[in-house]
């Protein structure tokens, strides 16, 4: 979860303890009831080791126990109740798809609704108002439940459209997405950035000797290596073929070809030959393209497995 995730999580936590709270100190229990309130904390405490993902299945039917036995309670307070349930509803629309959320919302619901009834609790104009606030909340479940739905399948689509599906990295629509966004980060003030081409040398001879099977595992393996080897905030991505993309914000092109040159060690010592071309943004990104490509042809041309940085900018920083 990102910063504002994570807040907005412990808030919601902190929120039901503080309520929870108020219902003991001003409505203690006594007696037998004592073990139902330990009950209702172990299955809290189990929703909460369940983290993130896992807590609203666990929640959704902790919570909606613990409305209707606080109703109970309660007796003239009962209404109380309202204030709380409709969080029932969007834990259902988190914990299941749109027809179990439908279901899972809809029996708690009528749970809601019919306990106050049976209870011979005030069947006037507050018993009116929790009743129907329980079908619009169940009606918004559904609606919550499938604007989920939609937008995990609209997220998925536009991850396949930005991902390489061999190696699981970043694409070149996607790649080429970044680098213009670092572009207006840097027209907005932020330090340049590099851009590291790699090419894996003799690939074809792979392809032709051990079959496209050995090629691919190659790819897949470069790919895990930069995966799990670039620094935090670089970016690693497919440009296409047998050819990877290194995105370096903040990074000067000597830095870049110090960091490349590690990168050409690590794979050489798996015994995966590559030659790295680098170059450093100067306020255009087609001739960034050219010049990290032209940096590259000079690395192969070198004798392979080299890092070559654009002649320009080395020249520039003699």
């Amino acid at each position: 979860m990102d910063r504002l995730a994570r807040l907005l999580y412990g808030a919601s936590w902190l929120g039901a303890l503080l309520a929870m709270g108020l219902q003991l100190r001003y409505l203690p229990p006594v007696g037998p009831l004592l073990p139902a309130y330990a009950l209702f904390a172990l299955a809290f405490l189990l929703a909460l080791w369940r983290g993130p993902k896992g807590a609203p299945r666990v929640l959704v039917h902790a919570l909606g126990a613990y409305l209707l036995f606080e109703l109970w309670r309660s007796g003239e307070g009962w209404w109380v109740v309202g204030f709380w349930s409709p969080a029932l509803y969007p834990l259902a629309a988190f914990a299941y798809p749109p027809a179990w959320a439908l279901r899972v919302g809809g029996l708690w619901a009528l749970a809601l609704v019919l306990a106050p009834w049976a209870l011979g609790r005030e069947r006037g104009f507050l018993y009116a108002h929790f009743a129907l606030s329980q079908l619009v909340l169940l009606a918004l479940t559904l609606l919550l439940a499938r604007f989920r739905e939609l937008h995990g399948q609209a997220r998925f689509w536009k991850e396949q459209a930005l991902t390489d599906p061999l190696t699981g990295l970043p694409n070149r629509r996607a790649l080429e997405m970044a680098l213009e966004r670092e572009a207006a980060r840097v027209e907005r003030g932020a330090r340049p950035f590099s851009l590291v081409l790699l090419d894996l040398d003799d690939f074809k001879r792979i392809n032709d000797e051990k079959g496209h099977k050995e090629g691919d595992r190659v790819l897949q393996e470069v790919a895990r290596y930069l995966k799990t080897h670039v620094r935090k905030g670089d970016l690693a991505g497919r440009w296409g073929g047998e050819e990877f993309a290194l995105l370096l914000p903040e990074t000067d092109p000597l830095r870049a070809e110090r960091l490349a040159e590690r990168i050409r060690e690590a794979l050489a010592s798996t015994g995966i030959a590559a030659s790295f071309g680098v170059a450093g943004y100067r306020g255009d990104l087609e001739d960034l393209f050219r010049r990290a490509d032209r940096a590259l042809y000079k690395a192969k041309s070198w004798g392979k497995n080299r890092v070559a940085r654009d002649t320009e900018e080395a020249q520039g920083s003699r």
